[in-house]
């Protein structure tokens, strides 16, 4: 065993990794348009847009509108979207199950915890204080304190840096394609959640571990954070099948 190896830090991404976001922000751009006389979208719609953030969700749904929209009402309607789900949905966002246990568990084996999303600063801190969790986080990066947002590594190597961990003491925990690219392209190893936001389990590869509820994430690390793994190694689903937010996994 390859000490230089131990997992030191678990760093997660936000949107369909810790919360079931897309509910209320799909609610909350639907209600913005509806009232302006356009048409709601369906959340699976919006689903994969919500990887990059949340302002590319809502012109997702700007985009699947049957007419155009001029860039001056855009900017409006995003606005008041935005200003729409911080008042109201990010309470309603919930924790996926587990999620408070495998924090608790993780920092009382002495890891390090950190947060990595492509969603704003200030909405990233609403919502984890909203939830409860954000004292559970030594470190946290969003939207615009990186260079480049994810898939670049950029953010991930930056909130490695403020947690003084190196990439190959770190595990990353994500839902899609983006985090899975991120992790590899910044040499850490990468934990699937399948409940989350991807289309495919093959988007979420390669990965070390890809699970569907967190007391198998947290039963694997805490059974093997101090071992080596090698990516594609130890998958719960074996057999890639397409995914839907509302999917369970035995």
């Amino acid at each position: 065993m390859n000490k230089n190896d131990h997992i030191r830090a678990v760093i997660f991404d936000v949107d369909g990794t810790l919360f079931d976001t897309l509910p209320s922000l799909s609610a909350a751009a639907n209600e913005v348009l509806v009232q302006v006389g356009r048409q709601a979208v369906s959340a699976s719609l919006l689903q994969s847009a919500l990887n990059e953030g949340l302002r590319p969700l809502f012109h997702k749904a700007i985009a699947l509108q049957r007419e155009a929209v001029d860039a001056q009402t855009v900017t409006q309607l995003e606005d008041q979207f935005m200003a729409r789900y911080l008042r109201h949905g990010l309470a309603t966002a919930p924790l996926f199950a587990g999620v408070a246990d495998a924090l608790i568990a993780f920092k009382d084996r002495g890891l390090r915890l950190g947060v990595c999303t492509n969603r704003d600063r200030a909405s990233t801190a609403a919502l984890l204080a909203a939830a409860g969790i954000a004292d559970s986080f030594d470190a946290v990066v969003g939207l615009g304190d990186a260079p480049l947002p994810k898939p670049a590594a950029e953010p991930l190597l930056l909130l490695l840096e403020r947690l003084r961990v190196a990439p190959a003491n770190a595990l990353f925990v994500g839902d899609s394609a983006l985090d899975a690219r991120c992790a590899q392209l910044s040499g850490v190893r990468f934990a699937a959640h399948l409940g989350g936001y991807a289309e495919q389990a093959q988007d979420l590869l390669p990965n070390v571990l890809s699970f569907g509820r967190y007391q198998q994430l947290t039963h694997w690390l805490l059974d093997h954070c101090g071992d080596s793994f090698s990516p594609r190694q130890l998958r719960f689903a074996t057999s890639p099948q397409p995914l839907s937010m509302n999917q369970e996994y035995l």
